[in-house]
């Protein structure tokens, strides 16, 4: 966590919050302990989607290879500001992206205002293709607290190669208009930019790059292992350096590192919102496999204390291995190096 983050988030904290995490923390650790779904507080991190519509293909993302089998759309704002009134007297941390690309929802600006407005800390990821002048000032302006942005490669060759269909130079515009707007307008290095490099085997070499590019555009580096779902892309994908391989290969077949241990923290500190209302377990729930329940229909800490949600818990400390989304999962595995 750099200071800025460290300064953002503490901004965001307040007692009842506070008490909110102690609680869940207390509440997981007895859940663990004795297989059983117990819930004393609220999630301090929530994802709500503002779309999940992409301009980009990128092959083992399911919003870009064509894998994303729900229903296209944008979340409309009255919607957010609902949900937002509901959860932020406990939810500190509010990540404003899942699939698609968050741009592409004409309203992001006003979603990002009003949460800061209640004091809640919120980061988004973007391919930055939509970054313009005004875009730029309106961000810095809204009071958004974190923006990572992709860049998956330092040349049009290795960019390209993932993140099909997009440019690098558009991406370095993006940077070099964000640097110059933050320079100009008073506090404008609020904001957190965040270089966020997908390790591949066709970029991996460029890593000792990335820094002074970093320090170019003022920003800060993330690194982070990807996730493939198949030997095949395993192949074409991973990196020679097993530093920043999330995955063992065996007799040809693909295996996390990560040990599948009947638990999972996440139950208890987060959870996901779709762009239409849906509530998944977690992030890895990307086709809305596990719904449990929508906001349209019930609030949301209804549905957090709902038996849906109550029964899936269950399952994960029980028996997660019976989950399939749960068998690629990251849980207790450091992704961001």
């Amino acid at each position: 966590m750099t200071i800025r983050t460290f300064r953002n988030v503490l901004h965001c904290f307040s007692i009842h919050r506070l008490w909110n995490l102690v609680v869940i923390f207390i509440s997981y650790q007895i859940s663990r302990l004795t297989h059983r779904s117990i819930v004393w507080g609220f999630p301090y991190t929530l994802t709500i989607e503002p779309t999940n519509r992409c301009n980009l293909q990128c092959p083992e993302c399911p919003s870009g290879n064509g894998e994303l089998v729900r229903p296209l759309g944008s979340m409309d704002l009255n919607d957010f500001i609902k949900i937002v009134n509901q959860i932020h007297r406990h939810t500190f941390y509010l990540q404003l992206f899942f699939q698609g690309e968050p741009f592409i929802n004409a309203n992001l600006r006003e979603m990002i205002c009003y949460a800061h407005k209640k004091r809640v800390y919120v980061a988004i990821s973007t391919n930055a293709h939509f970054i313009r002048e005004e875009v730029a000032s309106q961000l810095i302006t809204s009071g958004l607290d974190k923006l990572i942005v992709s860049i998956d490669g330092l040349t049009e060759e290795s960019y390209q190669n993932y993140r099909i269909g997009g440019k690098l130079s558009k991406v370095l515009d993006a940077l070099r208009i964000l640097r110059d707007s933050r320079l100009r307008v008073p506090n404008g290095n609020r904001m957190e930019v965040v270089l966020q490099f997908l390790v591949t085997k066709q970029n991996e070499h460029e890593l000792p790059q990335l820094k002074q590019l970093a320090e170019e555009y003022h920003a800060s580096v993330s690194l982070k292992t990807i996730q493939v779902y198949s030997a095949e892309s395993a192949l074409v994908f991973l990196p020679s350096n097993e530093h920043y391989r999330r995955y063992t290969m065996k007799d040809g077949q693909l295996h996390p590192k990560s040990k599948l241990k009947n638990q999972c923290v996440r139950l208890w500190e987060r959870s996901v919102i779709t762009w239409d209302g849906v509530v998944v377990p977690c992030c890895f729930d990307k086709n809305t496999r596990y719904p449990l329940g929508t906001v349209h229909e019930s609030d949301f800490f209804s549905i957090w204390q709902s038996d849906a949600y109550h029964g899936f818990r269950k399952v994960i400390l029980s028996n997660r291995r019976s989950i399939p989304m749960c068998t690629n999962c990251t849980e207790g595995l450091k992704v961001y190096r």
